[in-house]
């Protein structure tokens, strides 16, 4: 199988390199990706690929129905990129001044891409139905990934596979794991509503300062309180707005932060309890609170017998596996997950000698070399063929 799947790739190479070096020097922002989008649709029609109908927005995605029986399997790719202004000397440097493609997100869609054309030319391989799915927004809230499931694309899937590039892991290493990868993610504002007053007289004021000081403190509390020591988890009191003038007493206080954690069953009890600590400490001092929350992309959770697939496939294909710790960051691509069994691997874009490769994501000097791309599409295709029983 390893020779089969080299050659497939070698095949490809040059055109994967030119479509990302296209995409990179094109660059547009989430949700905005128009000639994106119609760059991968014209794509997809030279390779006689049909496009899923009803999908809404900029995301695309592509159906290739083989001639034999086997199961539908999806692979993702984002394609959105970041409000950054791109600092580095590349020959296809961003040619849109503060748009970057700062997280990898051009070498995601090149690579499916590629994944399309070897498929589609050799569709003797395909089994079942393949889905591409490239999908827009995932750098901003409420992400592509949402709307898709909304819109039907995991109803006849079977499995799905992602990936994402990663700076500061060298070529040919490959990170994954089984369980939560990344942690589903919240932001809070809380509110406090006291009375505004003269400083000379804080008896007839209710002062909501030292009242959110004390749910800041009480906050910290929760994750003891509330989480079990074996489920990761971090709620950040990440600021406090309050008063302005030394004799005034506010009549309000607001203070927010973030809610990361790897359970998606716990997400709704924490947020409860946020709510009910807040509300608690504020009545004892005659004062009110009003809670806002905004949900951002749940958990990530590999499935486990699809990710010891992965890392078959990655050590036949002579790569290194890596088990990797859960991230507290967090990926959309979690919503696919949450409806059919799914995994998500890393793919290492640094190399030792080239430093900036080692920038992280979403800067100024973000990098990742042209070759992390083969070494995925070879991932890919692998694992392909290993779930559709031809490797």
């Amino acid at each position: 199988m390893k020779e089969l799947v080299q050659q497939l790739v070698s095949e490809q190479k040059e055109q994967m390199f030119a479509d990302r070096h296209y995409l990179h020097m094109h660059p547009e922002l989430s949700f905005e990706e128009y000639e994106t989008s119609k760059w991968i649709k014209d794509n997809l029609a030279k390779l006689n690929i049909p496009l899923q109908e009803g999908i809404t927005g900029t995301s695309v995605v592509g159906v290739l129905k083989g001639d034999q029986p086997g199961p539908t399997i999806m692979f993702r790719a984002d394609f959105d990129a970041l409000p950054v202004n791109e600092e580095n000397d590349l020959p296809y440097k961003s040619t849109v001044p503060n748009v970057m493609h700062a997280c990898g997100h051009d070498t995601h869609c090149a690579t499916l891409m590629a994944l399309a054309r070897v498929m589609s030319s050799h569709k003797d391989l395909v089994r079942g139905t393949i889905k591409f799915v490239f999908q827009c927004g995932e750098e901003k809230l409420p992400g592509g990934a949402i709307q898709l499931c909304k819109d039907g694309v995991m109803k006849d899937v079977d499995y799905g596979f992602g990936m994402h590039s990663a700076a500061g892991l060298e070529v040919g290493k490959i990170q994954s794991g089984s369980g939560a990868i990344s942690a589903a993610v919240a932001t809070y504002e809380i509110k406090v509503t006291g009375k505004g007053g003269h400083g000379s007289r804080e008896d007839k004021a209710v002062n909501p300062l030292p009242i959110a000081c004390a749910i800041g403190s009480a906050i910290n509390q929760i994750t003891t309180e509330t989480v079990s020591p074996l489920d990761a988890c971090t709620i950040t009191v990440a600021y406090m707005h309050c008063g302005q003038y030394p004799n005034i007493i506010p009549g309000e206080a607001v203070l927010g932060g973030n809610i990361r954690i790897l359970n998606n069953d716990l997400m709704d009890p924490i947020i409860q309890k946020i709510d009910a600590v807040s509300k608690g400490i504020a009545a004892a001092w005659g004062a009110e609170t009003e809670l806002s929350i905004i949900k951002g992309y749940p958990a990530d959770v590999n499935d486990k017998a699809l990710t010891d697939v992965a890392f078959e496939a990655i050590e036949e294909m002579g790569y290194e596996g890596i088990h990797m710790e859960p991230s507290l960051g967090a990926e959309d691509f979690a919503y696919y997950a949450m409806e059919k069994p799914c995994t998500f691997i890393h793919v290492g874009g640094a190399v030792k000698d080239k430093p900036e490769t080692y920038n992280p994501h979403h800067s100024k000097g973000f990098q990742v070399v042209d070759d992390l791309m083969p070494v995925a599409l070879e991932c890919e295709i692998a694992w392909y063929l290993k779930m559709t029983k031809q490797g």
